[in-house]
């Protein structure tokens, strides 16, 4: 008989982990956590855990990976084929639970009936906002998006590529998409936003000191979609997808401290000080207070000395104003001219360039 295997790789996500592993392990026949070295006090609820769940294995200081997804993908699936069978592997993270119609035995017998070797599996993703119980439903990209979440394995496929932001099953699956439309996966994210905030300009960093010859408006572009709010809809969380997990004990249903400082900023600050601010002056994300999160980081006893002041030229503050307003590019931008004809030269040869 196939097993449920959940994966969940985690970083200092102690405001939620507790919640994402415990309900994974009551619905999954084996759950591995694999930890980046937290020091936000998780451990403490790691141990908790394990005390409560025989089916949880807790991987500490799991390597670093440096956003190489594809190596921490398979480093989880290696992992997972720890157990024998063509398992049903789903990678949940550490802000995201299932909802409770997996609990109904009929429906999780069904999920495995339905999803045959070598066959990835999409589910709805559903993106709740500010409350625990309210989710967008609008033109955004965060309304009726679908994710794939798992895959039946065939003990072949491994993840290659892309570096960042892949897909959390093997490209080589993904042609045999089976839809899953009776679960669906809740996204707690944008319940905790300054920690969201923080970690979308941690992603931006990111794309600055890897690909330093991506375009800058493309960057911008990409990562400003989450500050869209125009003419936002809310829709009411059915109890059904939640309400049980309350009941078992799986509190998703209270407020979340909205922290000032976590460990995302110190990433930040940490390449202000190796590379200068200067790198990142044309990147949007100079909506936080860098100089406010450098006096915080002191005050928890790390050394950034040099004062942090906003880089950008006017003509950049504008561009980004204007982008997160009406999540349009700045015209009026060189590097928007340099995208067109990049885009063009990409649709005539039809490579890319």
């Amino acid at each position: 008989m196939s097993k449920i295997i959940t994966v969940i790789p985690v970083k200092n996500d102690a405001w939620f982990v507790d919640k994402s592993i415990r309900s994974a392990a009551i619905w999954s026949d084996q759950v591995i956590v694999a930890d980046q070295c937290s020091d936000d006090g998780s451990y403490d609820i790691y141990r908790a855990i394990e005390s409560d769940f025989s089916n949880v294995n807790i991987i500490y200081d799991r390597p670093k990976f440096d956003y190489n997804t594809p190596d921490l993908r398979n480093y989880l699936l290696n992992h997972a084929r720890e157990f024998n069978g063509n398992n049903l592997i789903f990678e949940i993270h550490a802000d995201e639970i299932m909802s409770a119609d997996i609990l109904n035995p009929e429906i999780r017998n069904k999920l495995l009936l339905d999803v045959g070797i070598g066959n990835a599996v999409s589910m709805p993703w559903i993106n709740l906002w500010n409350k625990h119980n309210l989710y967008r439903k609008d033109k955004s990209v965060w309304s009726d998006s679908r994710q794939f979440f798992a895959f039946r394995d065939d003990r072949r496929a491994v993840f290659k590529n892309p570096v960042f932001h892949g897909s959390r099953c093997p490209e080589i699956l993904t042609k045999n998409e089976i839809k899953i439309d009776y679960l669906k996966v809740m996204h707690y994210q944008f319940l905790n936003l300054k920690m969201e905030r923080s970690k979308q300009a941690l992603y931006q960093i990111f794309e600055r000191n890897h690909y330093p010859n991506k375009n800058t408006e493309h960057i911008n572009k990409i990562y400003a979609h989450v500050f869209d709010e125009r003419s936002m809809g809310l829709c009411q969380l059915e109890d059904e997808h939640y309400i049980p997990w309350v009941e078992r004990g799986i509190e998703i249903d209270k407020e979340y401290p909205l922290d000032g400082y976590n460990w995302r900023d110190t990433e930040v600050l940490k390449n202000f000080q190796k590379f200068g601010v200067k790198r990142y002056k044309n990147i949007n994300i100079w909506y936080i207070d860098w100089e406010d999160k450098r006096k915080k980081a002191i005050k928890k006893g790390f050394n950034f000395t040099s004062a942090i002041v906003d880089p950008r030229s006017l003509s950049t503050k504008l561009s980004h104003k204007f982008l997160m307003k009406y999540q349009l590019y700045s015209f009026w931008r060189l590097d928007f001219y340099k995208l067109l004809i990049y885009k063009f030269m990409e649709r005539v040869f039809k490579k890319d360039v």
